[in-house]
């Protein structure tokens, strides 16, 4: 009977070594984040994406943190997206910005006539041929429909201050100088980081 009960405690010592092996497990594999603008412009359809690293001199945000002497705060996010030459017939590639001033998640209609100018508000704008005898301005006009900005995601990750920014964008931008001369935006999608 000893023996019996020996063999049966080794039996169990061993069945529960064997039982407590850990499992290996693989930590999942983090997609990296790909930032995007889908847009069409004077009819003609943009798409640029890539890591935050890849395509940054064409479509690039960058947020702003403004501070009040009362300790509040306010944020401004910026998007920069380089037009092509061959979508506005122009000598060199333009330029399409538009920031949201006291950002958050909800509909902007833009209306002012030069946001451009002004150092802390909404606006968007595109410019041709910047630093030309030839160089255009085309921005939003308070005498026509207002342009339309959706911010749909608005999200500061645990380990960043840096916001992801994600929306839709439509409207029509007009020459400063003729009102007659514009560029319809449309069917605008973004998500932006850096």
């Amino acid at each position: 009977m000893k023996l019996f009960s020996r063999f049966f405690f080794n039996l169990l010592v061993v069945m529960l070594l064997f039982s407590c092996k850990k499992q290996k497990t693989e930590a999942p594999v983090k997609e990296p984040y790909v930032q995007f603008i889908n847009v069409q412009i004077a009819g003609q359809n943009l798409e640029i994406k890539g890591s935050i690293d890849k395509n940054r001199d064409k479509f690039s945000g960058s947020w702003t943190g403004i501070g009040y002497g009362d300790g509040t705060q306010k944020e401004m996010y910026t998007v920069n997206v380089i037009v092509p030459k061959t979508f506005l017939n122009t000598t060199f590639d333009s330029k399409l910005q538009f920031r949201i001033f006291d950002i958050e998640k909800k509909e902007y209609k833009l209306s002012d006539n030069e946001p451009f100018k002004q150092s802390f508000a909404s606006g968007i704008y595109i410019v041709t041929n910047l630093g030309m005898a030839d160089s255009k301005v085309y921005t939003t006009n308070e005498t026509k429909p207002p342009f339309k900005v959706q911010i749909t995601r608005y999200e500061k990750p645990k380990d960043s201050g840096v916001p992801f920014v994600g929306g839709k964008i439509s409207g029509t931008l007009y020459n400063v100088k003729n009102l007659q001369d514009s560029i319809v935006i449309k069917d605008g999608i973004f998500d932006v980081r850096f």
